[in-house]
């Protein structure tokens, strides 16, 4: 491509400005935290999720900067069914954060999963079956290893 070809370049600012904002606050929050203690019981979460959202910064910034002139600055229109579909997943989150200490961290975590198959149009048995008590019991089972106060749980 020449010169005159190729399409011309136009940053994305107000999104960039956004994923910096959010970036700069976790950066700012892990410096604090690791000034206040270096313990791993400390950072255990929050210093590799502070790496990831920088790291997803960098992806998210490096595609503001590169989208070309012609590209969309909204996102796709969605229609009823897909704007139901994105509904029912926050009311499912919902129902999840509801019922973490009533109902247990388990049987909630299996819940939300199972919820979010059946809405993303899961459709066959056994990965219904199967699927959401493994995702479940795998999770709450490692938050248990690492985190040292205990977790409200009907099963495990």
């Amino acid at each position: 491509m020449t010169g005159q070809d190729a399409p011309a370049r136009r940053i994305a600012w107000g999104h960039l400005a956004l994923v910096t904002a959010l970036a700069a606050g976790v950066l700012a929050y892990l410096i604090e935290a690791r000034a206040v203690s270096l313990s791993p019981h400390n950072l255990l979460l929050l210093q590799p999720t502070a790496i990831l959202v920088l790291a997803l910064w960098a992806v998210i910034a490096w595609g503001c900067v590169r989208r070309t002139a012609g590209a969309s600055q909204d996102g796709p229109e969605g229609t009823w069914p897909e704007r139901l579909k994105v509904g029912a997943m926050v009311g499912a989150f919902a129902l999840y954060i509801a019922g973490l200490e009533t109902i247990g961290y388990d049987v909630a975590a299996w819940a939300f999963v199972l919820a979010g198959l059946a809405i993303g149009g899961e459709r066959r048995p056994l990965m219904l079956v199967l699927f959401p008590p493994a995702f479940a019991a795998g999770v709450i089972l490692a938050f248990k290893a690492m985190i040292p106060y205990p977790l409200t749980t009907a099963i495990l």
